[in-house]
């Protein structure tokens, strides 16, 4: 496992390293070091994070001079340098957590969380919160006591760390409040298609084209925001259509069941029956009565 981390890991002088704690999994690697590296420029592989728990010298990143705050996240995109500077005046008190999550892991999570291919952190530094701290002490007590012998449980906490620390950084007005933002628009999409084309023969596939999500995650997503299932949400359309051609038309049961994009009469019969607790003769039959 530790060979995931390698390149980072060269970067850590021997003195620094043999007095660091470390806590490493396959593709989240925390360390607790007692000093920090000062004067040389390490450039990150993959997504990186430091927790600050006191403040730290001056630093660059890419070159630019920045002082961080005790308190507060700061979060590296993969190809980012930073150079922790040495000013020679006094020692500065150390503690901070130095977090690296692959990229291969941290990318899909963000994904299914954000919706977006490619994450590019909006902001470098951010406070954080005790739950953050929380998956992070799980994750090392996990590590610590059960070491690999439960990948599942060791996958499960970091995608929970992964979870937090984009809420952390992003916060709920960026990449949250964009995901519901584009969730409803694809539901409401879905349903403007479902009622414009309720009469032909729609499958899921041909509405996660239009919405461009996979059906998984569509059929989850659609069910999340409207409590039926895409299918459910269509049969109710025709019923809907159904009901207002018994009323209004002299369609006979084949044609209405045509009509409203049923497979055949008996399939109609049966949906029709099962969403309105009336069979679609005796539908027309009441309402024609009942305005007569």
């Amino acid at each position: 496992m530790m060979g995931r981390f390698n390149n980072y890991i060269e970067n850590i002088t021997p003195d620094i390293h043999n007095k660091t704690k470390s806590y490493i999994s396959t593709n989240l690697a925390i360390f607790e070091p007692e000093d920090f590296i000062l004067d040389k420029e390490i450039c990150f592989d993959d997504y990186h994070f430091i927790m600050l728990f006191t403040t730290p010298p001056p630093a660059k990143i890419d070159k630019k001079p920045r002082q961080f705050k005790k308190g507060n996240l700061v979060s590296f995109d993969p190809g980012a340098c930073l150079t922790v500077l040495s000013t020679g005046i006094h020692k500065y008190p150390v503690k901070y957590f130095d977090i690296t999550i692959k990229r291969d892991f941290f990318q899909p999570v963000a994904s299914e969380i954000s919706r977006t291919n490619e994450v590019k952190f909006k902001r470098i530094e951010t406070t954080f919160s005790y739950r953050l701290v929380e998956a992070i002490v799980n994750f090392q007590h996990e590590v610590l006591n059960f070491g690999s012998s439960y990948p599942l449980m060791v996958d499960s906490i970091s995608i929970q760390v992964v979870g937090q620390l984009l809420r952390e950084i992003n916060g709920s007005n960026n990449i949250f409040r964009d995901k519901a933002l584009r969730d409803q628009q694809s539901v409401t999409r879905a349903i403007d298609y479902m009622q414009s084309y309720y009469n032909g023969p729609i499958s899921i596939e041909d509405i996660c084209q239009i919405v461009h999500l996979s059906p998984h995650y569509f059929i989850r997503l659609f069910k999340q925001h409207t409590g039926q299932t895409p299918y459910q949400y269509l049969m109710a359309i025709r019923v809907q259509r159904a009901q207002e051609m018994l009323e209004k038309s002299n369609y006979s049961m084949g044609e209405v069941a045509a009509l409203c994009g049923f497979v055949n009469a008996g399939h109609f019969a049966t949906l029709f029956k099962r969403y309105t607790g009336v069979a679609p003769s005796e539908y027309r039959r009441h309402k024609r009565g009942w305005r007569q």
